[in-house]
């Protein structure tokens, strides 16, 4: 009978006929190649052994596939199903390979079985070419969208306060103080001008590490927003102590730190005679802190664990922003490796501390 299945040897997968029981009637030139390349042993895999038998004294990680493929075989044994398939991986030690595993009945042989090995190896390199291809898509997609969000988020304050200036220029008659008003909104045009600029330049090296000269930053997005600061009449003080550079990705850390100041800006109390923002920065060998404190409305004990959370606006406040801002500072810090530390208090004011590793 097995003569009449010779022809099988002329296929190039890996093919074997069992019978009920799971016994091995039959095996093609491609099987028995197969075992004998890859260091297998006919004694255990070829003619006259038990395929059921070798699938049960699988072991380790072998051990789950080996007892799913015999619990599709017999199904198909047992008439349970026509055609049973199961996609393995079976790498060895120079390639990785995946493999399809079928066992349907042989046509006019109901009791036996056909089980054939199909290489897949080069459609599953094309799929997880493909799925790492969309992977990135994805990355970069994402990568984009929050590009966006922080250039827009970050003009905003620079923004909203030559919109102020030009608000007083319409009011104003006396000449003379009308040109310091032109000559304010030049000067706030031109520093938002190069704020941009600075941005758009770190994006084309956003990967890279670099030494970044921290006073420069603070200094550069303060003086953009100073007429806006004024104009709400906040008192912002700054210092920054770095006793080593400090080197990290610079279009994340000025993300982080003009959200931060945006955010005290928003949520200033304009109940208190005396407005401030203090922020601070120190940096060692070993991380950078920046610490930007303000004395306004404060944060709710239950709203602490909801503002990092993109949309959210502290108690409903949303007539100077769309909630981004705190959302974009912890997408930075997860991508420098940094934490943030959160004190509020309810009509107080509230501290964020930042810790971020010096990529010394």
């Amino acid at each position: 009978m097995f003569q009449n299945f010779e022809i099988l040897n002329s296929v190039s997968e890996s093919m074997a006929i069992i019978n009920r029981e799971g016994a091995i009637l039959f095996t093609n030139k491609t099987w028995n190649s197969f075992s004998t390349e890859n260091n297998g042993n006919a004694s255990c895999t070829g003619v006259n052994t038990n395929y059921f038998t070798v699938c049960d004294n699988a072991t380790g990680q072998e051990a789950e596939m080996a007892n799913t493929a015999k619990t599709g075989i017999l199904r198909v044994v047992e008439n349970a199903m026509n055609i049973f398939e199961m996609e393995y991986p079976c790498h060895s030690p120079n390639q990785n390979r995946w493999f399809i595993l079928r066992a349907n009945k042989i046509i006019n042989h109901p009791q036996l079985t056909l089980l054939a090995h199909i290489d897949i190896t080069n459609r599953k390199q094309a799929e997880l070419q493909v799925e790492n291809n969309y992977t990135q898509s994805v990355m970069i997609n994402d990568r984009l969208h929050t590009t966006l969000y922080k250039i827009v988020h970050d003009i905003q304050n620079p923004l909203s306060g030559i919109i102020g200036l030009v608000g007083l220029t319409k009011s104003e008659t006396d000449i003379q103080v009308l040109n310091e008003y032109l000559e304010l909104i030049e000067e706030g045009s031109h520093d938002l001008s190069e704020f941009v600029k600075d941005t758009l330049r770190h994006l084309s090296t956003s990967e890279n590490v670099e030494s970044v000269d921290v006073q420069n930053v603070v200094s550069q997005y303060l003086n953009s927003i100073k007429h806006l600061a004024l104009s709400k009449n906040i008192n912002i003080v700054h210092t920054v102590d770095q006793n080593s550079e400090f080197y990290s990705n610079e279009i994340e850390f000025r993300s982080i730190f003009s959200n931060l100041v945006s955010n005290a800006l928003k949520y200033s109390d304009d109940r208190k005679a005396e407005k401030t923002i203090q922020i601070h920065f120190s940096s060692d060998t070993d991380h950078g802190v920046l610490t930007v404190k303000d004395n306004g409305i404060g944060i709710k004990k239950e709203e602490l664990s909801k503002i990092m959370k993109r949309n959210y606006q502290v108690d409903g406040h949303s007539k100077d922003g769309v909630g981004l801002g705190l959302h974009m500072v912890e997408k930075s810090l997860f991508s420098l490796g940094g934490s943030i530390e959160i004190n509020s208090e309810f009509g107080v004011g509230t501290e964020f501390i930042v810790k971020i590793p010096n990529r010394l």
